[in-house]
């Protein structure tokens, strides 16, 4: 792998551990005196999926910038990609940022509006059907009352969707970086789909923020959108609504959060209502 790796960032290699999620996959820092670079060691045999669907991907409209592949090994499992500059939009939201997010938004709009209608070949449609069986399956491995309630929540969410453009399907704060152009990181999961599953998928995240910060972010949340659908596709607001639901129970299953389960009283508002 070093010998691997000192071709595209020269020797020697310097490697710091970004993420580990065992049995999933590992994420490093490959650094040389060329460049720096991410490299992503998976447990199964998804690297060639993913190294499929990155290269597929590389084409961008101006302002936003996206991972480009470097080096896919089957054999070892492993996936590199180039290093993508900024900082994660988490900031700019606890700030208030406006011009921040409206420029996040507008990016996320311009991407979605690139790839309408044209369906890259290794990316495969995500329809409401496979979103809520990826649901039930977090609703397995959670306590038996918020699974009866992220259930009984998502009982009506299950009307199909078209799919449209091409969709990031892990949006969050965190993989959306803001530097002279905004970098859409983390592109694994990428399928077609329509693009309300991205931002109602980033608006939920946005929703957990508020709730582990305490924070009111619903201005950030309108910025958010004012600058989607400045340069992307107005947006359907009963598929927003359903997709950022779907997206909240999904992560009350993941972060243990039983308050997302309640249902926002509008695309942009308070992060739950009691009732």
């Amino acid at each position: 792998m070093i010998g691997q790796l000192e071709q595209i960032v020269g020797s020697p290699v310097e490697l710091e551990q970004l993420a580990h999620r065992p049995g999933h996959r590992r994420i490093l820092r490959a650094s040389g005196p060329v460049r720096s670079a991410i490299v992503k060691l998976y447990a199964s045999d998804r690297a060639s999926t993913v190294a499929g669907r990155v290269g597929a991907l590389g084409a961008v409209p101006p302002g936003v910038a996206v991972p480009r592949l470097l080096l896919s090994d089957p054999v070892l499992h492993m996936v590199v990609v180039s290093e993508v500059p900024g900082e994660p939009l988490t900031a700019a939201l606890l700030e208030t940022d406006v011009a921040a997010c409206r420029c996040a938004g507008a990016a996320i709009g311009s991407w979605h509006r690139s790839w309408r209608g044209r369906a890259p070949s290794p990316l495969r449609p995500h329809g409401a059907d496979r979103e809520l069986a990826m649901l039930n399956k977090c609703a397995d491995a959670v306590s038996p009352r918020l699974a009866e309630a992220v259930r009984r929540a998502a009982a009506d969410l299950g009307e199909s969707w078209s799919c449209t453009t091409v969709v990031h399907r892990d949006l969050t704060d965190a993989r959306i970086l803001m530097d002279e152009r905004v970098g859409l990181i983390g592109l694994d999961y990428a399928a077609l789909g329509p693009p309300e599953l991205d931002v109602g998928n980033l608006l939920a995240h946005v929703d957990l923020l508020s709730l582990r910060s305490g924070r009111d972010l619903a201005a950030t949340r309108e910025e958010l959108v004012l600058g989607y659908e400045g340069f992307g596709d107005n947006l359907d607001d009963e598929l927003l609504d359903r997709c950022r639901r779907l997206a909240r129970l999904r992560l009350a299953c993941v972060h243990d959060e039983p308050r997302l389960t309640h249902r926002p009283n509008h695309r942009t508002g308070p992060v739950w209502v009691q009732g």
